[in-house]
């Protein structure tokens, strides 16, 4: 068994061997030995470190313009559209109020018609088939609250295109 150096360990002198082994690995290093008797400067395109840091401080502002355009653009050209309701169905958002205020969070429900669904956070829109729907809550809600009612009281009628609102109503001590 025979263990081979790297081949940038070899000397690019010629060998007196004329063996197959040697002619082998004769090859060059891509790698050329930096100049030992002159420090290499860094030297940079600007003229001077004012004009650079002032090139530095306007970057984050050219990143976030341009992340805004792209974002615009595709408005303006007709790309994407406001999210409707599918032709044909009806949306139903479920939210939930805490002493009156407006509450997110955890909220187990069921959402009874000509769909059932169930869910666990609120707000939540969804898209439906029209029809008559009633919402009953499971569990969840705001700590240390108690469920004082959802409104509207029974079931609501959902027709093509329109939004139906279930909003469970809590009170807290």
């Amino acid at each position: 068994m025979r263990l081979y150096k790297s081949r940038s360990s070899y000397t690019t002198a010629p060998r007196p061997s004329g063996s197959a082994d040697g002619a082998r690995y004769r090859g060059r290093s891509r790698y050329k030995a930096a100049l030992s008797g002159r420090p290499e400067v860094a030297r940079s395109s600007w003229r001077t470190s004012e004009e650079l840091a002032k090139v530095k401080r306007g970057l984050p502002v050219f990143l976030a313009f341009c992340v805004v355009l792209g974002m615009a653009l595709p408005m303006f050209f007709g790309q994407i559209r406001r999210v409707v309701a599918p032709e044909g169905e009806t949306v139903v958002l479920i939210q939930a109020t805490r002493n009156g205020a407006a509450w997110a969070g955890r909220l187990a429900f069921r959402l009874i018609g000509a769909k059932q669904w169930t869910g666990s956070m609120v707000p939540y829109e969804i898209f439906v088939r029209p029809g008559v729907y009633s919402l009953t809550v499971t569990g969840g809600g705001p700590p240390d609250a108690k469920l004082v009612s959802i409104m509207p009281v029974g079931s609501q009628l959902g027709r093509a295109g329109e939004t139906i609102t279930f909003t469970a109503e809590f009170a807290a001590p």
